[in-house]
């Protein structure tokens, strides 16, 4: 994995825009803590080599289901919202099969590049083509899907193209080529392992990147060793006649049709499946005679798209694809739609708690729910223009204002042993503020307060090792017990609400900017 502070990732593949070198992110929650120690300090963004927007993602951990990459809530509601919809680990094919090659040239002390197709029409990914350039001129091309037709024309073209191995050829090509050059990815572990394979006429044989060579010849695998005197597909026994009564022929236009048509449909693609049965749709009204073949095609992709409506995708333990159908998918609805409307609900208290904290001033209490908003899973209600402003204002004041860090300098179950100057609480209780006609609002975080005398504590306790060593005499903070916090705070005014001085502040406790005065007045 390359060093750096920016990472492109989206769902369950990272890889990073300069390299494109792809890492899975596991899916299991005790491998997600692994992984966070890991890359501790890192940010993670939305590839735009993976068709993604390149915004700033986060890890979501479930200990129910699959652990997945999830976006920031992105409160600029002007900005169109991410286009990417192939969220598996087969959307980052194309970078395995180019560290792959990479790693070729390497192993055979070749001199060459190997760079991925940009970012293209709807019909022409990111990626769809890779292409390994040797420094002679010479190489091999690699078509990921059917988006850019392979030059099968080309001289050597068999020995210089090589086809993912769910791309479908057609039959005069295969009648014409001896053999055709097959990539494809299997899981393996949370990575994928690149197979090169050589297709002919007694079938397809698999092997490593290691097993295989690369010169001014192309792409050579061990078996072509043993190649058969034939070509991949027989040529009819004898031509057919041409009769008025002979179907029409699949002109070229219907023919890149057809093959997208199937490519879509094995890689499970719904959306792109969708916008080419209307293409379909589109030559079946025009006048001119088309096949029978793009009816059927048209008609058994429907079906297809019925037939997955019912399905449901999920991940097992082995991080391994599984659809489920039947009762078994209708109980994944079920319980993926109770968690969005449970996720729905968190939200919507939480951000009634973020509005009490922000009146109040209780910024670290705003920190931890912001970062409780973050974690929730996905729901599908979106959120309000009032809950937008709530949420910019939020993050204004606490990140760009750097307010409420105390809860981060200090443990939970630091500040649990001590009793709350503010609401009382005992040793080992939560702390609550009262709130007018209501139940009292648990205050998450505890009261500054009651954390204030841990980190005085601290002080007391580093200025006598000080004085143990025989050091210059240390500074102790002043205030390490409730009377003495509530004096140094009296003796000045509030500039929040203003409370004159000897009078208390209009919440409970004290406001952080009245602190920060009295802290200052000591030290002058």
């Amino acid at each position: 994995m390359p060093s750096g502070d920016r990472r492109r990732i989206q769902t369950a593949v990272l890889g990073s825009t300069d390299s494109q070198e792809p890492l899975v992110l596991p899916l299991e929650a005790i491998e997600l803590d692994a992984f966070r120690r890991h890359y501790e300090g890192q940010t993670y963004w939305c590839g735009s080599w993976l068709g993604g927007c390149g915004r700033q993602l986060t890890t979501k951990l479930y200990v129910d289901r699959v652990c997945h990459f999830a976006h920031h809530p992105d409160l600029d509601t002007t900005r169109p919202p991410c286009a990417r919809r192939a969220r598996d680990v087969t959307s980052a094919d194309h970078l395995y099969v180019k560290a792959a090659a990479e790693g070729l040239l390497r192993a055979q002390n070749l001199q060459g590049e190997v760079v991925c197709s940009q970012p293209g029409p709807a019909f022409a990914p990111a990626g769809s083509v890779v292409q390994l350039r040797l420094g002679d001129g010479t190489g091999l091309t690699i078509h990921m899907n059917a988006a850019v037709p392979p030059d099968w024309e080309s001289p050597q073209a068999a020995a210089r193209i090589a086809v993912e191995a769910g791309v479908l050829l057609d039959r005069a090509t295969l009648q014409r080529l001896p053999y055709v050059h097959r990539i494809r990815c299997d899981s393996q572990g949370t990575s994928r392992r690149v197979l090169i394979g050589t297709e002919t006429a007694r079938g397809t044989q698999w092997f490593t990147p290691e097993q295989c060579s690369l010169g001014p010849a192309g792409l050579v695998t061990p078996a072509l060793n043993d190649l058969p005197n034939r070509s991949i597909a027989r040529p009819p026994a004898r031509p057919q006649a041409d009769t008025h009564d002979q179907p029409a022929r699949i002109s070229p236009e219907v023919r890149r049709l057809l093959l997208r048509l199937a490519t879509a449909r094995q890689g499970r693609d719904i959306t792109n499946t969708r916008k080419l049965i209307k293409e379909c749709d589109g030559l079946l009204t025009r006048r001119t005679r088309v096949p029978a073949a793009l009816k059927e095609a048209r008609d058994s992709a429907e079906q297809w798209l019925l037939e997955r409506s019912k399905e449901v995708v999920t991940w097992n333990r082995e991080g391994e694809r599984v659809v489920l159908t039947g009762d078994a998918a209708k109980q994944e609805t079920e319980k993926r739609a109770r968690q969005a409307r449970q996720a729905a609900e968190n939200r919507k208290a939480y951000l009634a708690e973020l509005k009490l904290a922000l009146e109040h001033e209780r910024f670290g209490d705003v920190r931890g729910l912001l970062r409780a908003i973050s974690q929730l899973p996905d729901s599908d209600v979106p959120l309000t223009r009032a809950q937008i402003d709530l949420l910019k204002g939020a993050r204004a004041r606490v990140y760009d204002g750097g307010l409420g860090k105390l809860q981060d300098q200090v443990a939970r179950k630091k500040w649990l042993q001590r009793k709350c100057p503010t609401c009382n609480a005992r040793p080992g209780q939560e702390c609550f503020d009262a709130v007018p006609d209501g139940q009292p609002l648990r205050r998450m975080g505890g009261h500054d307060e009651r954390l204030r005398l841990v980190i005085a504590s601290r002080g007391k306790a580093a200025a006598g090792k000080r004085a143990q060593r025989g050091g210059s005499k240390a500074s102790s903070s002043s205030g390490t017990t409730t009377e003495d916090l509530a004096r140094s705070v009296s003796h000045v005014s509030c500039p929040t609400c203003k409370a004159p001085a000897g009078k208390p502040c209009s919440v409970p406790g004290s406001h952080q900017a009245r602190f920060r005065r009295a802290h200052t007045q000591r030290r002058s």
